[in-house]
């Protein structure tokens, strides 16, 4: 039986260890650490106060222990593996805390959100030989994992050029939910590129070396309005089209109008995340990467995640919300499609995240996402969002 300790016990994490379960390997929640750990039961229940609910097996968490804090817990409890899913400014505390242990890590992206916990997350698992799983789902995809192997096999010839690009159609979340918190989070390089990075660095085989990059705030925190402001609060709650009200009414969302207590105003003064931003990569072998990224869409048929890789035989371009995976031949006037028909948590890469935690701490099993990738992926969003403040290329290395 595996015994893992939990830091941070919030939507995602539950949600990856409900999706541990479907592999039949024994485990159990060994320990706790969240102010909100005797509350479990009922943040698995939701409320008017909760943006999410959380998954919840009592069957799992009956015999755990819960810490006060995470020293505690790594000090008392017999543990094979620990799992992060605090909010993002203390990713980088806590596994420096587990890395001294040496033993299995689950955690969750961004690994960093500055430029002193990069470094300090650098050194502290430089000699790290436990295997540590970061939360990238895109790499591990069945999507992914095709194209990598079409690229690999040569059929375009080399990739010489990439376009990437990610319309999010929930932008909203990180304007009216805690995820509006800056301080908290670092913006949106660091919540949403960080994952396209990593896989087009993955596809590619390749690290990036220099990085230019634009943000842009002009829609949301654009008001004088409160930064605590609930939409339920506001004057213009039958107006806003971000309002519950209208988001029923107009954009025909739920059953009926629910005034809660967590949605606030998306256009609040002191909202510092971008709602749109682009960067241009060089990689080490010359090659370039152009990837865009938009929070306002606001609707699931404009939605658009993935990327066009272009080589000299052909070109491959898929996305994930289309389902679709189209070679494009060079040589000869034929293209072939290959469609997804399954509807797939993260797109099928969440299963073979936790399966390569399970395998991490049954076996001591490499990582297919490790560490080097969530620094990689974490330095070129710091460094994209250094040069969108700055407006200068910047080279992408540690500080």
């Amino acid at each position: 039986m595996l015994k893992i300790g939990v830091i941070g016990y919030g939507l995602r994490i539950s949600g990856m260890i409900e999706q541990m379960k479907v592999f039949d390997i024994p485990f159990k929640i060994s320990a706790i650490v969240d102010p909100r750990a005797k509350q479990l039961a009922q943040l698995a229940k939701g409320g008017p106060e909760q943006g999410y609910v959380i998954r919840y097996d009592e069957n799992l968490v009956r015999d755990a222990v819960i810490y006060e804090t995470a020293d505690e817990m790594l000090e008392k409890a017999e543990l094979d593996g620990v799992m992060i899913g605090t909010r993002c400014y203390l990713h980088t505390e806590m596994a420096c805390k587990v890395a001294k242990k040496n033993i299995p890590l689950f955690l969750e992206k961004p690994v960093a959100i500055t430029f002193d916990q990069i470094k300090k997350l650098d050194a502290a698992f430089k000699k790290v030989s436990a295997p540590t799983v970061i939360s990238f789902p895109l790499r591990l995809t069945p999507m992914v994992q095709i194209v990598k192997n079409i690229i690999d096999s040569g059929r375009l010839g080399d990739i010489q050029h990439v376009v990437a690009v990610n319309d999010v159609p929930y932008g909203s979340v990180y304007f009216n939910y805690w995820y509006r918190n800056y301080d908290e989070v670092g913006g949106l390089f660091l919540q949403k590129a960080t994952h396209d990075f990593d896989y087009v660095f993955y596809l590619l085989g390749n690290k990036p070396r220099y990085i230019c990059a634009m943000k842009s705030q002009r829609i949301y925190g654009q008001k004088d309005k409160p930064f605590e402001l609930l939409c339920r609060d506001c004057e213009e709650r039958y107006e806003c089209i971000e309002s519950p009200f209208n988001l029923f009414y107009r954009r025909f969302q739920g059953e009926k109008v629910v005034w809660n207590e967590w949605q606030k105003c998306m256009f609040s003064k002191e909202i510092k995340n971008e709602d749109s931003g682009n960067a241009i990569i060089e990689m080490e072998n010359g090659v370039q990467v152009s990837y865009t990224q938009n929070f306002f869409v606001r609707n699931q048929t404009v939605a658009r995640r993935g990327a066009r890789l272009y080589g000299y035989k052909g070109t491959v371009d898929f996305d994930w919300y289309r389902g679709t995976i189209v070679i494009h031949d060079h040589v000869m006037p034929k293209k072939e499609t290959i469609e997804f028909t399954a509807q797939m948590s993260h797109f099928g890469g969440d299963r073979e995240l936790v399966y390569d935690f399970l395998m991490a701490m049954k076996e001591g099993r490499p990582s297919r996402s490790p560490m080097s990738a969530g620094i990689t992926s974490a330095l070129t969003c710091l460094w994209a969002r250094e040069s969108a403040e700055t407006r200068k290329f910047c080279e992408i290395k540690m500080p």
